[in-house]
């Protein structure tokens, strides 16, 4: 047999680190946490992709490193049982960039000093796919398109904005006119997709909103579309135009625009299709629509229906998790998170528990989330309040790898104020089992 020919080692990869091994995987203590792997079955994986592919054989060789020293095993295992590998990260090639201009990208708003990763603008199908990650199509090179239809990589998360190219050119930079054909072509090819719309005030709002959705409903069937507003920090002097943000009659026509394309697509395809973002019921001052009307939350990660959720879940719960007199923890949230939090106490009929509303210094007011909080604003707010209760529950997607945005940890507001914060799951019952007063019951 003519020996295997090396594969060359890929332009920008690294071997990707192993940080898990599930218990159910068939490797068993072949693989160890840390090691890296360098290839299977003689390929370098590019990607979570390569390596879901490759893994899918009864027999699989893997090349890994592990503290500097090659090490080579073989797995067997029935056919598409899964090898049970946790990576660090779901690409090894490098992170695709992104090319576009776009007049309202929430990176260019950053202020200077967070962790250099938070500044890196991505376009990448596969953090699409496998994270949920929005992207605009315009940068996909003909070798990534061969790639998605011939792996039938679904479902993809696309950001639309406008189905104008000339519109979409304008809030996108160039490219944005052959997005659309991609489009197109990836839903007629049966690929599932969700798309969403950024609304700039004055740009892509009123009678356009409104023929974006036509279109939609009429020539691009997604999945689901989530129509968001415009995010604006303190730092938008710095994007290449000045935008508006949103106001309460503003927010008022786009929940408008948005009702009245839910009636058509209800008619035409049985379901919504079309979402509107939790802080524009906020703003506009209404109510969140009812569970049945997000339709399994197609669009939860962006933002959409997760309120009424969170509702829903401590509703689920409150017969199950009685808090028995007063809690002795209270809660840390961003000031669109309050509301949300008042009225899930009050649902559980929970009286006393104290919440603390952090307002958003490091990014400006007008960023109202609880995700893109600072540490130092919530030891400021913390030192202001001053709140009795010296355990403080905090949303965990506050922290990423146990840090703020600012790279201060729980343990550092700690230090600096006395009070402990204690990271929880977004998760209604999670949240009332944390704020019983018994100890022990933790």
């Amino acid at each position: 047999m003519r020996p295997r020919r090396p594969q060359p080692v890929p332009e920008h990869w690294n071997p990707p680190r192993i940080t898990e091994i599930r218990p159910s995987s068939p490797c068993g203590d072949k693989v160890w946490p840390d090691d890296h792997l360098v290839a299977i079955n003689g390929v370098h994986p590019l990607d979570i992709l390569d390596y879901l592919q490759a893994s899918d054989a009864r027999s699989v060789s893997l090349e890994l490193l592990r503290s500097g020293e090659s090490v080579t095993c073989r797995i067997r295992k029935g056919s598409g049982v899964p090898l049970g590998l946790v990576f660090e990260e779901a690409v090894f090639d490098g992170v695709r960039r992104c090319r576009n201009r776009c007049i309202f990208c929430f990176v260019d708003q950053l202020p200077p000093g967070l962790r250099p990763s938070l500044y890196v603008k991505d376009d990448d199908y596969r953090l699409s796919f496998y994270y949920g990650n929005f992207i605009t199509l315009n940068n996909l090179t003909r070798e990534d398109l061969e790639r998605i239809r011939r792996l039938r990589i679904s479902p993809l998360y696309v950001s639309l904005h406008s189905t104008d190219p000339a519109l979409r050119g304008r809030l996108m930079g160039g490219g944005a006119g052959e997005g659309l054909e991609v489009l197109r072509s990836l839903i007629a090819g049966g690929l599932q997709v969700h798309l969403q719309v950024v609304v700039c005030p004055g740009i892509n709002d009123g009678e356009e909103l409104r023929r974006t959705l036509r279109d939609v409903l009429e020539s691009y069937t997604a999945e689901s579309l989530g129509v968001v507003p415009v995010g604006m920090t303190s730092h938008a002097d710095q994007l290449q135009q000045p935008l508006k943000g949103h106001d309460r009659d503003s927010a008022q026509d786009v929940l408008a625009a948005v009702k009245e394309y839910q009636e058509r697509a209800l008619e035409r395809h049985g379901r919504r299709i079309f979402f509107a973002a939790d802080e524009f019921y906020a703003l506009a001052g209404e109510g969140f629509p009812p569970a049945e009307d997000y339709e399994d939350y197609p669009q939860l990660e962006n933002g959409i229906g997760m309120a009424r959720k969170f509702l829903e879940e401590v509703r689920e719960a409150a017969g199950i998790y009685t808090v028995r007199g007063k809690s002795r923890r209270g809660i840390v949230t961003g000031v669109e998170g309050a509301g949300v939090i008042a009225a899930a106490l009050q649902e559980a009929g929970l009286e006393g528990v104290e919440v603390v509303r952090v307002r958003n210094r490091l990014m400006g007011e007008s960023v109202t989330v609880s995700a893109l909080l600072g540490g130092a604003d919530i030891a400021a707010a913390l030192t202001e309040a001053k709140p009795a209760s010296r355990e403080l529950l905090i949303p965990d997607s506050m922290l990423r790898e146990g840090m703020f945005l600012d790279d201060i940890t729980p343990g550092d507001v700690e230090n600096e104020t006395g009070y402990r914060l204690m990271p929880i799951e977004v998760e209604g019952g999670v949240l009332l089992r944390a704020l019983r007063a018994e100890e022990g019951n933790d």
